[in-house]
């Protein structure tokens, strides 16, 4: 049994890799099979969690406009807990991150998913601001230290793009980069569709006025 899953597990990231370089190659990206120095990047979640850190099927180059770099991102959980047949019940975990570079630095400003705050603990830039959103407020926490910069942002206009959007993915200003990452999500079919809902935010972002 273990072998059959080893052999399943390479099968589907060959296929993986094959569908990455595809992707890039339809639409004009470099691809890397792997770059480590990508896993310790980044301090806040979802990086800095978890064992056996990995960041393959890289691509990065210009897309809707947009310097980019996405690749996928996992880690393991290892769990405490141990069943009858003697095996872990550990968890393997993976997102498409995208990092948009931006042409200058903005305050800090992140978007959460109300189901994965507790995964964030005390890492979050600042004290949560409301948006005046129902859809978005039952599903996100907006956090930062700007106000005025967030709600520049995060207009009713654009927390509706981001509330019907049908992605599983949170955000983050850092300095002069976009974070965003989705869960268990892959280049080839939610990279566009993201990188479309972030573009007013990047916008807006950008578009506010420097102190």
């Amino acid at each position: 049994m273990g072998m059959i899953r080893r052999n399943g597990a390479a099968k589907q990231h060959q296929d993986d890799h094959a569908v990455a370089i595809r992707f890039a190659e339809e639409h004009g990206l470099q691809h890397e099979h792997s770059r480590r120095k990508l896993v310790h990047q980044w301090d806040a979640y979802p990086f800095g969690v978890g064992s056996f850190r990995r960041a393959r099927n890289v691509v990065h180059g210009a897309l809707r406009g947009r310097s980019v770099t996405a690749f996928e991102y996992s880690y393991f959980l290892m769990s405490d807990s141990v069943e009858e047949n003697g095996y872990q019940r550990d968890s393997a975990h993976w997102f498409l991150v995208c990092v948009v570079d931006l042409d200058h630095p903005v305050p800090s400003l992140a978007a959460v998913r109300n189901v994965w705050l507790e995964w964030h603990g005390d890492e979050l830039p600042g004290p949560s601001i409301d948006v005046d959103h129902e859809k978005w407020s039952k599903m996100f926490t907006l956090v930062g230290e700007d106000e005025d910069f967030a709600r520049a942002v995060v207009t009713s206009e654009n927390a509706a793009r981001c509330a019907e959007a049908d992605i599983h993915a949170e955000w983050r200003f850092v300095n002069d980069e976009l974070l965003l990452w989705v869960w268990r999500g892959r280049a080839d079919n939610q990279l566009v569709p993201i990188l479309d809902v972030a573009k007013p935010l990047i916008e807006a972002a950008e578009g506010y006025p420097r102190a």
